[in-house]
């Protein structure tokens, strides 16, 4: 299936040309000229994807004992690379390999996960995404996710969200009782953040785990209404965040704060105001 994928993003990439933006995001392009960069990125990521996917990788441990493969490293050298070529005076930070720094002249940051989800990736499920997010001065202002398997290519600029090139937009839940909850792993949580979601996903009306990248991406497309995560590395959460928060999503860490670089390890992100409002509501109660 991958191997089909990379002749539909040429279509995709005119798609979005196409489509009105906002105010300029990045100083050295305007926002139709950065979605067409951001959707190119995908036809650099998934060829490599592909080689690798269900093809029984190597799978190294990393001291914080996440696995690593070639394909991780692969992807994030490319798409560095890619970044590098157009935007020279911009850093680039990502999970596998040290910060590159620009000439300092600009500002921007641009942080890198060539795959989110690596578990996913080495038991050959499909739930594992690309994330790559421009950050200006630590502020998430557009980003990439790209589900390769699934052929689902969410992007984030401004006040536009698109999955495929089609707007999107999240739900307009406002009820925590009918809402639709989703974490990876209760794995992640502290003791007492572990308490918090307990709390909340007895409130909620469906709670889903595992998916990683996905679940943010799929609030962002109105199909889950609160995504709620903790310990969080950068490379987690700035690809993502700008993408919901250009659907219209409410995005802050658990204790309502504004998502920053690098200060950011939670994540609270809600359909609504009035959802979000709710569940500070509870950790307010809880803490």
């Amino acid at each position: 299936m991958l191997r089909q994928l990379c002749p539909q993003l040429k279509k995709l990439q005119l798609k979005v040309k196409a489509k009105k933006t906002y105010s300029r995001i990045h100083s050295q392009l305007d926002n139709a000229e950065l979605a067409v960069f951001l959707s190119g990125l995908a036809a650099i990521s998934r060829p490599i994807i592909s080689q690798w996917f269900r093809a029984s990788p190597d799978i190294e441990i990393k001291s914080d004992t996440s696995p690593v493969t070639i394909a991780d490293r692969t992807v994030e050298l490319a798409l560095r690379d890619a970044i590098a070529s157009r935007f020279p005076g911009d850093d680039i930070l990502g999970e596998e390999h040290d910060v590159t720094f620009g000439d300092g002249s600009t500002g921007y940051q641009w942080v890198i996960d060539p795959i989110d989800g690596t578990k996913a990736f080495v038991s050959g499920k499909p739930t594992f995404g690309s994330l790559v997010g421009l950050l200006n001065s630590g502020r998430p202002v557009a980003g990439f996710c790209d589900m390769p398997v699934l052929d689902e290519l969410y992007l984030g600029i401004g006040e536009a969200a698109w999955l495929n090139g089609v707007p999107i937009s999240a739900s307009a839940s406002n009820d925590l009782a009918t809402s639709r909850l989703a974490t990876t792993s209760p794995d992640a949580f502290s003791p007492d953040g572990l308490a918090f979601f307990n709390r909340v996903s007895a409130l909620a009306g469906i709670t889903n785990y595992g998916g990683d990248c996905h679940n943010y991406a799929l609030l962002a497309a109105g199909h889950i209404d609160l995504v709620i995560e903790d310990s969080l590395a950068p490379h987690d959460i700035m690809g993502i965040v700008p993408i919901m928060q250009a659907a219209g999503a409410c995005v802050t860490d658990l204790q309502g704060n504004s998502v920053r670089y690098p200060q950011t390890t939670s994540l609270l992100c809600a359909a609504t105001m009035e959802l979000h409002e709710a569940v500070i509501a509870i950790i307010s109660d809880s803490f």
